[in-house]
């Protein structure tokens, strides 16, 4: 019989329990307040970046549009293919003299200052 009173003495009384039950379940609560109260710089982080990617998209798509419309003259308008071949590809027609002049660079002003 007094090995049983010995084992019966290791189980914690019920208050004891609850109370540890109660004190984990706080904790748990407290994490998962906290965790929300962290994360609005997350959220005006993300909001920032969501805001930069539709910017860029609009960007892209003004693009893509004006892109499909270059494509769309050059299968269909003589003068922007004429165009394109003059300034893209460096092409002339016979007999035409091209020149071509390097823009001129102006050298740096000693002293500083103008007199």
């Amino acid at each position: 019989m007094a090995a049983r009173v010995l084992a019966d003495m290791h189980v914690p009384p019920a208050l004891r329990r609850w109370s540890i039950r109660v004190a984990l379940a706080f904790v748990v609560a407290v994490v998962i307040a906290w965790i929300p109260a962290g994360g609005d710089d997350r959220a005006a982080r993300l909001r920032a970046q969501l805001d930069e990617l539709e910017a860029e998209a609009t960007t892209l798509r003004a693009r893509n549009r004006r892109l499909a419309a270059e494509v769309e003259a050059l299968r269909t308008d003589p003068a922007a293919i004429e165009a394109h071949a003059r300034d893209e590809l460096g092409m002339v027609y016979p007999g035409e003299l091209v020149l071509r002049l390097d823009p001129v660079v102006a050298a740096p002003v000693a002293g500083g200052g103008a007199r």
